[in-house]
C-alpha cells in the first residue's frame, strides 16, 4: 500500500488563551461541525488536558492545554481540508482561541476501532529515546491485556522517526497499564486527557 494510502492520525495539541469551557462551546458549535462534513474524515475526538506529567494543566497560568485527534483516510485527505475553502472558518473560529501556536503531528493508524472513538479518556505517552520507546511497548502490552487491541494506538510520528506516541484509550480515567510503571526519570511525556467532543463518519 502506498503511503499516501495509509490511515492518518492527526494529534493536535494547542495552548489556548480562554478557558476550556470556552473552547469547548466554540469548538462544538463552529469547529465540530465543520470538520464532520470533510470527505474522507473518519473519526474526530477532542478534550481537554486535565494533568501533564501528573501535574494539573487546568489552571495553569499560561493557560490550558486543549488536544484534539482527528483520523482521516489519508494524507491526501486531511490536504483536502487545509487547502480548501472548510479550512478557512476553521481556523477563523480557532485562532482567536490559542495562545501559542498548536503542536501537529501525525502518526499511522492501524487497528482501532469504534469503541476507542467512544471512549470518554484518553492518556497520551510521547518518547524519543531507546529506553523510553522500551518503556512504551511494556505499557502498550499491559494496556492490550486489560482494555484489548482495539483501543490503543502506537506509532511513530510521521514528521519525524525519532518520535513515537502511545494513546490509551478508556471509559476510565485510570490507566492500569501505566501504573507503577513511568515516573519522573523516564523521560516520557504523559498527558491525561477528558474527551468532551466524539464524533464518527465511517468506521476503519
Amino acid at each position: 500500500m502506498d503511503a499516501n494510502d495509509k490511515v492518518v492520525a492527526e494529534l493536535v495539541q494547542t495552548r489556548i488563551s480562554v478557558s476550556p469551557d470556552q473552547y469547548k462551546d466554540v469548538y462544538n458549535q463552529k469547529m465540530h461541525p465543520i470538520l464532520m462534513a470533510q470527505p474522507g474524515m473518519i473519526a474526530t475526538m477532542a478534550g481537554v488536558v486535565t494533568s501533564e506529567n501528573d501535574q494539573d494543566s487546568t489552571k495553569q497560568a499560561d493557560g490550558a492545554t486543549v488536544l484534539s485527534l482527528v483520523i482521516w483516510k489519508n494524507v491526501d485527505s486531511h490536504i483536502g481540508f487545509i487547502t480548501g475553502k472548510a479550512a478557512g472558518p476553521f481556523f477563523e473560529a480557532s485562532m482567536p482561541l490559542m495562545r501559542d501556536p498548536p503542536s501537529v503531528e501525525h502518526y499511522e493508524v492501524d487497528g482501532l476501532q469504534p469503541s476507542a472513538f467512544h471512549s470518554h479518556y484518553a492518556q497520551v505517552l510521547k518518547a524519543s529515546s531507546a529506553n523510553s520507546k522500551e518503556l512504551l511497548e511494556s505499557v502498550f502490552q499491559r494496556h492490550v491485556a486489560t482494555e484489548g487491541e482495539n483501543k490503543v494506538l502506537f506509532s511513530d510520528c510521521t514528521e519525524d522517526a525519532s518520535k513515537k506516541a502511545l494513546v490509551l484509550f478508556s471509559d476510565s480515567d485510570q490507566f492500569e497499564a501505566t501504573a507503577g510503571v513511568l515516573d519522573k526519570g523516564t523521560g516520557i511525556g504523559k498527558y491525561d486527557v477528558k474527551w468532551y467532543s466524539r464524533g464518527t463518519t465511517s468506521y476503519l
